[in-house]
């Protein structure tokens, strides 16, 4: 308990000195300015911190990582790296001359030619930034979407470029309009990364590269498998997960649309059988262009045991609609289509 005080304690003191900071800047904050702050002694900082030096640059490294950790955030949620690569420009720019995370940088490193701690620190978060850059272009690489024979070299041109334009924007009204600075950005980007211009800048839709296809036929086959084995294991969860939320699921006999239906429908099916097996043998995919949707003929056989002792089988053509999520394939449309001579399991 008394480690976790220590460590909020040293939490809250990090915040209040940017805080103060932001007013103040780096050069013009004192110890006293950050008791004052928190209303507390300039000896509980001292406490915590050996020296303002280490206190300036310390609370610009909880202030920094934060923005980086929560940058790494948004890029995983992003499907592809095109969509990874967009994110990041968006939020390398400074969105007006008084934006708290840039005047932070940018006082950082003129402090930095006066403080060998935060020169340390703002090193160590300057390669961390330009890393996280080069692990978005290397996904690319592999992926297809970007053609690009030194990510690290990319990453680092890229990376200054856009800490220049940002000092001009941030330091100077008027002299380079946002959209302006989003623009030469989105050029350097697509001649670094063998990306057309028109992709980045949203007038035309990427085009699908072969390493795209060749990532989303491994990935549909999981999907489909992940289906069978949820209603073979008898899992609910799993089953749902691989559907859109609003997904619509064609039968004989009905229509079912919508995550809280698809459970509704599950659940009364399930009640019926002892058991109940499914495999999917054979899968016919046709990939969109943009790599974004496909669609499929899956031949589903399914057996099981009911309540009532009897075995039965089915053999059916399910014709599927898939769609790439921010959380990857799901099933957006589902009809299913009996073989001749085939009984159903789904209408009990």
């Amino acid at each position: 308990m008394k480690k976790q005080t220590v460590e909020s304690r040293r939490t809250e003191i990090l915040e209040a000195t940017c805080d103060v900071v932001i007013e103040r800047g780096f050069a013009g904050t004192r110890i006293a300015d950050v008791a004052k702050q928190l209303d507390v002694s300039t000896s509980l900082i001292h406490y915590h911190f050996d020296s303002k030096e280490q206190l300036l640059a310390e609370a610009f490294a909880h202030f920094a990582r934060q923005d980086l950790d929560q940058l790494a955030r948004q890029l995983a949620e992003a499907p592809t790296a095109i969509v990874q690569l967009d994110r990041w420009l968006l939020d390398s720019i400074p969105e007006g001359s008084e934006n708290l995370e840039w005047m932070l940088w940018i006082d950082a490193w003129g402090e930095a030619l006066r403080n060998p701690l935060m020169r340390r620190i703002s090193q160590e978060l300057d390669v961390e930034s330009i890393r996280v850059l080069e692990h978005l272009v290397r996904f690319g690489v592999e992926r297809g979407e970007f053609r690009c024979g030194d990510p690290s070299a990319a990453a680092e041109r890229l990376s200054g470029l856009v800490d220049g334009l940002a000092v001009q924007f941030a330091a100077h009204d008027g002299v380079l309009p946002r959209q302006r600075m989003l623009h030469h950005l989105r050029v350097a980007a697509a001649a670094e990364l063998g990306v057309p211009l028109e992709v980045l800048e949203g007038s035309v839709p990427a085009p699908a590269a072969p390493g795209v296809l060749l990532i989303a036929e491994p990935e549909l086959h999981r999907l489909i498998t992940a289906s069978c084995d949820a209603v073979t294991h008898g899992d609910l969860d799993a089953w749902l997960a691989t559907w859109h939320e609003d997904g619509r699921w064609e039968l004989p006999d009905a229509v079912v649309t919508g995550t809280a239906a698809l459970r509704e429908f599950w659940l009364r099916q399930r009640t019926a059988w002892v058991w109940t097996v499914q495999s999917a043998p054979l899968v016919t995919l046709q990939i969109d262009a943009d790599g974004r949707r496909a669609s499929a003929r899956v031949v589903v056989e399914q057996w099981g045991l009911g309540l009532d002792g009897r075995r039965r089988e089915l053999a059916a053509s399910s014709h599927d609609e898939l769609e790439l999520t921010d959380h990857g394939w799901r099933f957006t449309a589902r009809t299913w289509q009996p073989l001749p001579g085939a009984s159903s399991l789904l209408t009990g």
